[in-house]
C-alpha cells in the first residue's frame, strides 16, 4: 500500500513535469506564430511580385497586340475569318460573306468550331455546323472538337485582318477564341439577335449591361446594331461609349423578308395557320419571359377544341437544354409525353428547323418570346404576346416592339383575341410597318456592313 507522503510527493513531482511541458509548448507554439507571421510577409511580397510580373505580361501583350494590328490591312484584299458555331445564327452573317465573296478587296474565311454552350460542357455541334454549310455550298474549314488544342495555332495561320465570332459569350466558344485571347486582331460581332428589347440581365461583377459591354464588345474594332436607339443605349451602357458600334440595320431582317412560306403540319392548306413559338427562360432569375409550363397544357386543348385549325409547335434551340436542368419544371420525359399527344392529334405539327418559312406562312403567332415579337412584324404577321408577369422589363426599343403585338396574360385570352384577329384582320398591322420601317430601316444591311468595314480599314491604313 502506498504511503500518503509518498502518493503527495509523486502528484507534485507530476505537476512539475506538466508545468515544464506546458511551458515548452507554449515556448514552441510562440515560435510558431513567429514563423507563421513571416511567412505571411514573405507570401505577401511573393502575391505582390506576381501582380506587378502579371501586370507586366498584361502590358507587352497589349503592345504586341496593337503592334500585331498596325502590320496588317497592307494586303490588296481584307481576310476576314468568320468563326461559326450556331446554324440558327447564321442569318446574321451569311449575306455578309456571300457579299464579300463576291468582292475582289475581301477575303472570307468561315471556320467551323465546336460550341460550349454555358461554358460547362464539353465542346460539341461542330459536325451539325459542317452540314449545315455542306447544303448551303459553303466552303469551310473545320475545326473538330478533337483538334480544339490547336485553335490557336488555326487562327494565327490564318492571319486574318478581322475576326467575327458569332455570340459575343466568351463561354460558348473555346479558350482560345476568347476576347481576351484575340486581342492580337481586330474583332467584330454583328449580334446573332436582330436588337435587345429589354433592360438586360446584369452580368459579371461589377455588373455590366451584357448587350452591349461584356468583354467582346469592350475588344471589339466593330459591333454593328439595328438603330440609332440601340446606338444610345451602347453609348449610355457601355464602358468605351460606344465608340465602336455602328447602326446599319440587321442581315437578319432582310433574311426574314426573302424567307419563302413553308408550313410543315400535313394539315390541309385552307386551313388558318397558327405558330405557336415558346422561349427557352421557363426558370427564374434570367429574363423571366417562358411560360411553356404554365401554357403547354391549355394549348394542347385548343388544339384538340379547333380542329379548322392547323397549329405548328416550335421553339427556342436551347429550351430542350433548360428542360435537363434539376430545376426544370418540365422534365424531358413530361415534355416528351406531352409532344406525343400533341402529334396525337390531326391538326398538329411540331418543328426544330428554321422558323422563318413557318412564320412567312402564319396567319397568327403565338409566342412569349421577345425576339418573336420583334421578327414577326417584319413579315406584318399577326401576334399575339403571352406575358408572363415580372419579366425583366423592357427598354425604350421594346416598349415600341409591344405597341405592334396584343399583350396577354394567359391563353384563355390569347384564344379570344386570336379568334377576332383571325377573323376581322390585324388591326395593329400600320403599327407593325411603322416599326418596322424605323427600327431596322431599308434593305440592306449585310452592304451597309460591308462598307462600314472596307470605311474603317481604309480610314485606319490612312488611304
Amino acid at each position: 500500500m502506498w504511503n500518503p507522503m509518498t502518493r503527495a510527493r509523486n502528484f507534485v513531482t507530476r505537476l512539475g513535469v506538466m508545468s515544464d511541458g506546458v511551458a515548452t509548448l507554449q515556448q514552441e507554439l510562440n515560435e510558431l506564430q513567429s514563423s507563421v507571421a513571416v511567412l505571411r510577409q514573405s507570401t505577401a511580397r511573393i502575391s505582390s511580385d506576381l501582380d506587378r510580373v502579371e501586370r507586366t505580361i498584361e502590358r507587352s501583350r497589349s503592345a504586341a497586340n496593337l503592334a500585331a494590328r498596325r502590320g496588317t490591312l497592307n494586303r490588296s484584299s481584307l481576310r476576314v475569318v468568320f468563326l461559326a458555331h450556331n446554324k440558327d445564327a447564321w442569318d446574321s452573317i451569311g449575306e455578309v460573306i456571300q457579299i464579300m465573296r463576291e468582292r475582289d478587296d475581301f477575303d472570307p474565311i468561315v471556320v467551323t468550331v465546336p460550341h460550349h454552350y454555358g461554358g460547362d460542357t464539353p465542346p460539341k455541334g461542330e459536325g451539325r455546323m459542317h452540314k449545315f454549310l455542306m447544303r448551303r455550298g459553303v466552303p469551310h474549314l473545320r475545326l473538330r472538337k478533337e483538334q480544339s488544342l490547336w485553335a490557336e495555332e488555326l487562327l494565327r495561320s490564318l492571319d486574318p485582318d478581322v475576326v467575327f465570332r458569332q455570340s459575343q459569350w466568351d463561354a460558348d466558344v473555346d479558350p482560345a477564341f476568347s476576347a481576351q485571347n484575340l486581342g492580337w486582331t481586330r474583332l467584330a460581332l454583328i449580334p446573332y439577335e436582330t436588337m435587345n428589347p429589354t433592360h438586360n440581365v446584369p452580368w459579371d461583377y461589377p455588373s455590366v449591361d451584357s448587350a452591349v459591354d461584356q468583354h467582346l464588345h469592350r475588344a471589339a474594332w466593330l459591333v454593328f446594331c439595328a438603330n440609332d436607339s440601340a446606338l444610345e443605349i451602347a453609348r449610355a451602357h457601355s464602358l468605351t461609349g460606344g465608340r465602336q458600334f455602328r447602326a446599319v440595320g440587321h442581315p437578319k431582317a432582310d433574311a426574314l423578308r426573302r424567307a419563302e412560306p413553308e408550313w410543315p403540319s400535313p394539315h390541309e392548306s385552307s386551313s388558318r395557320r397558327v405558330l405557336w413559338s415558346a422561349h427557352h427562360s421557363i426558370l427564374s432569375g434570367w429574363n423571366d419571359f417562358g411560360t411553356f409550363p404554365e401554357v403547354k397544357d391549355a394549348m394542347l386543348e385548343w388544339a384538340r377544341a379547333e380542329p379548322s385549325l392547323s397549329f405548328v409547335f416550335t421553339h427556342h434551340p436551347y429550351l430542350r437544354g433548360v428542360l435537363k436542368q434539376a430545376a426544370s419544371p418540365v422534365s424531358r420525359e413530361d415534355f416528351a409525353a406531352w409532344l406525343d399527344e400533341w402529334l396525337s392529334l390531326p391538326n398538329t405539327g411540331y418543328s426544330r428547323g428554321g422558323y422563318a418559312p413557318m412564320l412567312a406562312a402564319a396567319d397568327l403567332l403565338i409566342t412569349d418570346g421577345p425576339s418573336m415579337i420583334t421578327e414577326s412584324q417584319i413579315l406584318s404577321t399577326p401576334t399575339v404576346f403571352i406575358e408572363r408577369e415580372h419579366h425583366v422589363p423592357f427598354n425604350k426599343i421594346g416598349e415600341r416592339i409591344v405597341e405592334g403585338v396584343h399583350r396577354t396574360p394567359d391563353i384563355a385570352t390569347a384564344r379570344k383575341v386570336s379568334e377576332r384577329i383571325l377573323d376581322q384582320g390585324d388591326d395593329l398591322s400600320e403599327i407593325q410597318r411603322r416599326n418596322t420601317a424605323e427600327l431596322f430601316g431599308a434593305p440592306g444591311a449585310a452592304q451597309r456592313i460591308v462598307d462600314a468595314i472596307r470605311e474603317e480599314a481604309r480610314s485606319e491604313r490612312g488611304c
